[in-house]
C-alpha cells in the first residue's frame, strides 16, 4: 500500500496507546523519584529502583530539552520520555542516558510549525550501582538515506537493563521508529524514518545500558491491535511478581515515518510500562505499536 504522509496537517491527531498494565502518570514539575528505597548492592541483584521524572515548561517553543537526574549515589538503569499536548506534531529527538549514567536527557522537536503549547517529560529509572554498569553506544553513517537502523550490543557476559536513542541533524524531520531490546537482552536496535522527503544528512545513535546479569531478567512484549483509521487501542500486562521495570522500549509497526512515539514511559511503582504512538497528520495505512519492558529482581 502506498504511504501518504501529510506534514502540514495540524489538527488533534488520533493516538494508539499500549499500556503494560494500568499505572498513574506523576504530575509535571521538578525532578522527583518514586519507588521503594535503595538497598545495598551485591552485584547480582539490582537494588530496588526508583523512577525520577522532570517536565519542561509548557509553551510553543520549537524545541525543548529536559533532564531527569538520579539521586546522589545512584545510577541510571533505564531511560524514557513523554510528549504532552502535541497531538503528533512533536517528535522525541533524544532519549539519552548520560555517559556517567547519572541522568537522562529527553528532547522534543516540532515537525514543522505548530502553534499549540506542549511539554516534554524525561524519565530516569535509577538504583544503586551494580557491577560493570556502563553505557554502550553506536552511531550510524551520516547521509540522507532512510530508514537508518543501528544495533548496539552489550559486552560479552553482560545483559541489557535499559536503552535509548538520539537523532542528529534531523531537525524534527526524522522520527524514532524502534527502540527495541532483543530477546536475549544482549543489545538493542534503534531505527529512524524520515517523515516525507528530507534532503539533509543525518544519523542515529543507539544507547545500551549494560551490567552484570540480575536475577529473573525477562523481556515483556505487548503489541496493540492494527488499526486504520486509528482511534485508540490498549493492552495490559505487567512484570512478573517480585520484579520491577528497569528499562522500557517501543516499536512502531507499519508506520514508515508517519507516526511519532509519543510516550516511552515507566509507570509509577515500576511494575508496568506504557508505549504510545500518535499519527503525524492523516495517515491511511494500518499500523500498531509494541511496548517493551525489561524486568528483573
Amino acid at each position: 500500500m502506498a504511504v501518504k504522509k501529510i506534514r502540514e496537517w495540524r489538527g488533534t491527531a488520533p493516538v494508539l496507546v499500549l499500556v503494560m498494565a494500568i499505572g498513574t502518570i506523576g504530575a509535571g514539575g521538578p525532578a522527583r523519584a518514586t519507588g521503594v528505597g535503595a538497598q545495598s548492592d551485591s552485584g547480582t541483584r539490582v537494588a530496588a529502583p526508583v523512577r525520577v521524572t522532570a517536565t519542561s515548561a509548557s509553551n510553543s517553543l520549537a524545541s525543548k530539552s529536559i533532564v531527569a537526574t538520579c539521586p546522589a549515589g545512584q545510577r541510571v538503569y533505564g531511560a524514557g520520555g513523554e510528549i504532552n499536548g502535541a497531538g503528533g506534531n512533536v517528535t522525541m529527538d533524544d532519549v539519552t542516558p548520560s555517559l556517567a549514567l547519572n541522568n537522562v536527557l529527553v528532547t522534543g522537536v516540532e515537525n514543522g510549525a505548530f502553534a499549540g503549547n506542549w511539554t516534554i517529560t524525561a524519565y530516569a529509572i535509577c538504583g544503586v550501582n551494580t557491577l560493570n554498569l556502563q553505557r554502550i553506544q553506536f552511531t550510524s553513517v551520516t547521509n540522507s538515506v532512510t530508514p537508518k537502523s543501528v544495533f548496539v550490543g552489550c559486552p560479552s557476559g553482560l545483559r541489557l537493563y535499559g536503552l535509548g536513542g538520539e537523532l542528529n541533524g534531523a531537525g524534527g524531520n526524522v522520527f524514532l521508529d524502534d527502540l527495541t531490546p532483543n530477546v536475549g537482552l544482549t543489545g538493542a536496535t534503534v531505527t529512524g524514518y524520515e517523515n516525507g522527503a528530507f534532503a539533509n544528512n543525518w544519523n542515529i545513535t543507539g544507547y545500551a545500558i549494560c551490567g552484570n546479569p540480575s536475577a529473573n531478567m525477562v523481556r515483556r512484549v505487548l503489541t496493540s491491535a492494527v488499526a486504520s483509521p486509528l482511534a485508540a487501542s490498549a493492552t495490559t500486562a505487567a512484570c512478573p511478581a517480585g520484579t520491577r521495570v528497569h528499562g522500557v522500549g517501543a516499536e512502531l509497526n507499519g508506520a514508515l515515518g508517519a507516526v511519532v512515539i509519543d510516550d516511552l514511559r515507566p509507570n509509577v511503582g515500576l511494575l508496568t510500562a506504557t508505549a504510545t504512538g500518535a499519527e503525524n497528520g492523516a495517515f491511511a495505512g494500518n499500523w500498531s505499536v509494541t511496548s517493551y519492558a525489561i524486568c528483573s529482581a
